[in-house]
């Protein structure tokens, strides 16, 4: 949300925050977060996650297609392979803005994600497209 400037950069957002008016605002701009499993992998080794990836990956790339989405972005150095890979093979290759991957932002990479967001998005995060 900082990303996109509908949070101000500079304010924490707590765990008691509603937000359903930020994400209805992310929807309105034509934003969709599609998650690469649809069951959390994160308890998993890396080993079952990396092969939860792989198996879920063309799912997630069926799922994107029903959206049919202008742009696309890959968050997370360890799914960006997969991901890209299936896209590209659903005929999203154009689609796909990094071609490279991105950090996920947590761990003190909200920074540098929030610049690689923004580059990516160029004008788009205004809502234009």
């Amino acid at each position: 949300m900082k990303g996109l400037k509908l949070w101000p950069v500079k304010k924490a957002m707590s765990k008691g925050v509603d937000k359903r008016p930020l994400l209805e605002e992310f929807r309105s701009r034509g934003f969709f977060l599609i998650d690469t499993c649809e069951v959390p992998v994160d308890k998993l080794s890396a080993a079952q996650r990396r092969e939860a990836i792989n198996r879920n990956a063309p799912g997630l790339a069926t799922r994107a297609q029903a959206l049919h989405p202008d742009h696309i972005i890959v968050v997370k150095k360890t799914i960006y392979r997969p991901i890209r890979d299936a896209l590209q093979r659903a005929g999203f290759q154009q689609r796909i803005l990094n071609k490279q991957p991105i950090s996920f932002p947590s761990h003190g990479n909200q920074r540098k994600y929030r610049i690689a967001l923004r580059r990516l998005l160029g004008n788009r995060q205004e809502g234009s497209e």
